[in-house]
């Protein structure tokens, strides 16, 4: 069965695919580990699982590509979940969330779910944040979700598609899993690549001889929004990190990004001149939970950040969208998370 949507399910959120198109060098390297490789391990949980989402639908262009795992082979890589779930799964439902602009698995996953009772798949409009499990699960399956939850307390348990090969290469056929594919992109590399990289192995390794030679530049793991940037370059891949962003960085802030499309760029600056809020309310029209970011940052700027609890400061989902889009770059993300902290001091 295939059911089209778009954002349903939230306002908002920014088509970051169309505006930031990103290409990757087809060329797959293997980067092995200086030390003994950590491994993959899939634990069953605890949680009676009702439904299992597949997410195939990346709405950042810095993600990990469908085709670096699908290979063109939809339907046997469909094949290997339905052994998944008929093996832990029995009784769950399965739903396919897939970016309705990628024609040639869409095609695949619909010609494939027509002699299956047992998926559904979803076509849905790949706005960023679609992806995150709180908009995902609002959207596939018309069920709330707080940010940071387990999904599995309500018996709902999401995957990625290479995350969905590791389970199948690891527990159905008892391979041994120690790497995983991730890409690599921002304007502080040489060019954008997929690697494939063993697990334990230091970002120092993975990015030696690829970050550009002059300038000063920022990495991040995971993305430049919703991701975390890292100083630290001793640190180590492990599973959850999909990909790698470095970025040059920026002293300049580029004054109303919105309107210059063609020459939108994700600032990076740590310095640069600071301005005020203009009220142009476009935080307010991006926020895919309906949320008003202004109403933190002023309740911060008068010293009273306690007061962003009133204003369900809880359903912020973490997503930086606001702070993309702010024109006078305010860090309104960085706002809201030391305005949540608070709570946590308790």
């Amino acid at each position: 069965m295939l059911k089209e949507k778009e954002n349903i399910g939230f306002k908002g959120g920014f088509n970051l695919l169309d505006t930031h198109p990103l290409r990757f060098c087809n060329i797959i390297e293997r980067i092995s580990s200086d030390g003994i490789p950590e491994v993959f391990k899939f634990r069953v949980p605890d949680q009676k699982i009702q439904h299992v989402i597949v997410n195939l639908c990346p709405t950042e262009p810095w993600a990990l590509p469908n085709w670096v795992i699908l290979e063109h082979k939809t339907a046997a890589f469909l094949n290997k979940l339905k052994e998944i779930k008929t093996r832990y799964f029995p009784e769950a439902k399965c739903y396919i969330a897939i970016n309705k602009k990628e024609d040639e698995p869409v095609s695949a996953v619909k010609d494939y779910a027509c002699n299956a009772e047992w998926m559904k798949v979803f076509a849905v409009d790949a706005k960023y944040p679609q992806d995150d499990p709180v908009i995902l699960s609002k959207v596939v399956l018309d069920i709330e979700m707080d940010f940071g939850q387990d999904t599995t307390t309500q018996g709902v348990l999401i995957l990625d598609a290479q995350t969905v090969l590791a389970i199948y290469e690891n527990c159905m056929l008892g391979n041994k899993v120690d790497s995983r594919f991730i890409a690599l992109s921002g304007t502080g590399l040489k060019e954008n690549e997929i690697i494939n990289v063993q697990l334990g192995t230091s970002l120092e390794k993975i990015l030696r001889n690829r970050i550009k030679e002059s300038g000063k530049y920022r990495v991040f793991v995971n993305g430049p929004l919703h991701g975390r940037e890292i100083t630290d370059l001793s640190q180590k891949m492990d599973w959850s990190i999909n990909n790698v962003v470095v970025l040059e960085e920026l002293d300049q802030k580029v004054m109303f990004p919105m309107f210059k499309s063609d020459e939108l760029v994700l600032t990076t600056n740590m310095l640069g001149e600071l301005r005020r809020c203009v009220y142009c309310n476009f935080c307010d029209d991006i926020c895919p939970v309906d949320l008003e970011p202004a109403l933190y940052y002023h309740s911060y700027k008068r010293g009273e950040k306690h007061k962003a609890r009133l204003y369900n400061l809880a359903k912020c989902i973490e997503c930086g969208l606001c702070s993309f889009i702010c024109p006078s770059k305010l860090e309104l993300l960085q706002i809201i998370k030391e305005c949540k902290a608070l709570d946590k001091q308790k």
